[in-house]
């Protein structure tokens, strides 16, 4: 699956601005949101951007955000690729409101980096707490940057493609994501609900 899809991500998300604007706005969609709602609100929010009925608390700034510094980030990002500068590449997208440590981590992961989205599934999993992966606005820029170096050599440890497709089994066919009742079309979904 991950071989499959994440290619296809990466590749829209890293050839222009826009396709990087593209795989920012499927993860804003993704918080706290069923996942098989993602391609719906991604149609909307192409129609109505950032007055999408979608992009509610501070997801409606980090869509703005990324809107307004597409260039510069996306600068960024090809600059930690070319040097697979992973922990830049997650604090990078911490800038952007609303990604946190673990969506950042989303975002890189489907620009194709060593990474993972460790959501509120896998941290159950983990049988960890939620606070283990918030980063608080307040830590000194050292102190923060430690704390993404270890989260992301932890999901270093299996790497992206394990965390990519053993969340994709996990959260088939649960609860709110009925419609999606394999792993297999969780993860074509991502690709799906981007429309590329």
């Amino acid at each position: 699956m991950y071989n499959r899809d994440m290619p296809a991500m990466a590749k829209h998300g890293l050839s222009s601005p826009d396709g990087l604007v593209d795989i920012v706005t499927f993860v804003l969609c993704t918080i706290q949101q069923p996942l098989q709602s993602v391609g719906n609100q991604i149609v909307d929010i192409r129609a109505n951007g950032a007055d999408s009925k979608h992009l509610f608390g501070s997801k409606r700034n980090g869509y703005q955000f990324i809107l307004d510094n597409k260039n510069t980030i996306y600068d960024g990002i090809l600059e930690c690729k070319k040097h697979n500068d992973v922990i830049g590449v997650v604090e990078l997208l911490t800038t952007i409101p609303s990604l946190g440590m673990v969506k950042a981590g989303f975002v890189a992961q489907c620009l194709g980096f060593n990474v993972a989205c460790l959501d509120s599934h896998n941290l159950t999993r983990l049988g960890w707490a939620a606070s283990a992966t918030k980063l608080d606005k307040k830590t000194k820029p050292e102190v923060r940057r430690k704390k993404i170096a270890n989260y992301v050599t932890f999901c270093q440890e299996k790497g992206a493609e394990y965390w990519w497709n053993t969340w994709c089994d996990y959260v088939a066919d649960k609860g709110t994501n009925k419609r999606l009742p394999t792993s297999d079309k969780v993860s074509a979904y991502h690709v799906e609900a981007l429309a590329i």
